[in-house]
């Protein structure tokens, strides 16, 4: 459901909610909305924006969310606030309608999981961190499976801005998330720069 006025939230927040979940905690969807830019839905625990901003839709990770389908247990919701009107073309690949995944909110993705992660005491791998395209190809809705109810979330992103080709979105998002984690761990300054700045630095 599309909520109105979203509580905006930062590094420091995320980093509470999860030590208020841990052990409550098993795994995290990676979704996309499927709506417009500025658009934040309750179905998920966090919405990343267009410019890489971060909304709690919970009261606590472990709330139980209808994020994603038969997996919603002890289970975090991730979504970006975007890819409404996509299709996919016939060769599986993505064709946006204005509202394509930023690389701002690739990036913010990314740490957020790595934070998340990280407090959770999770491993950053695909056991734990996967693509709502990833679960729909596991469990037989996926592009292909001929499946009326299809998800095809994250399925390919831009390695941007190393490289501007699709790359499988969860092997992205993983390899992204690994890589903040090892900058979180050798980096106290990120913690005490404004949110803008901080994604500035992410996103390099």
């Amino acid at each position: 459901m599309l909520m109105p006025n979203p509580k905006r939230i930062k590094h420091k927040e995320i980093r509470a909610l999860a030590k208020n979940a841990k052990g409550r905690i098993k795994h995290i969807y990676l979704h996309w909305t499927a709506g417009r830019y500025g658009q934040a839905f309750d179905d998920y625990h966090l919405n990343i924006d267009e410019h890489g901003e971060i909304y709690q839709t919970c009261g606590s990770l472990a709330d139980l969310k209808a994020h994603t389908w038969k997996r919603n247990t002890a289970a975090v919701g991730i979504t970006l606030c975007c890819a409404y009107g996509a299709v996919l073309n016939s060769r599986w690949q993505p064709v946006y309608n204005g509202y394509e995944p930023t690389e701002l909110q690739i990036a913010q993705m990314a740490a957020v999981v790595a934070i998340l992660c990280h407090e959770l005491e999770l491993e950053i791998s695909f056991s734990t961190v996967k693509t709502h395209a990833e679960v729909a190809f596991l469990d037989g809705y996926g592009p292909g499976q001929d499946d009326p109810d299809l998800r095809w979330d994250l399925l390919a992103l831009s390695g941007l801005p190393v490289t501007k080709n699709l790359r499988p979105g969860g092997y992205l998002l993983r390899e992204k998330a690994l890589e903040y984690s090892k900058l979180f761990e050798h980096s106290k300054v990120l913690e005490e720069m404004p949110q803008m700045q901080e994604l500035n630095l992410l996103a390099e």
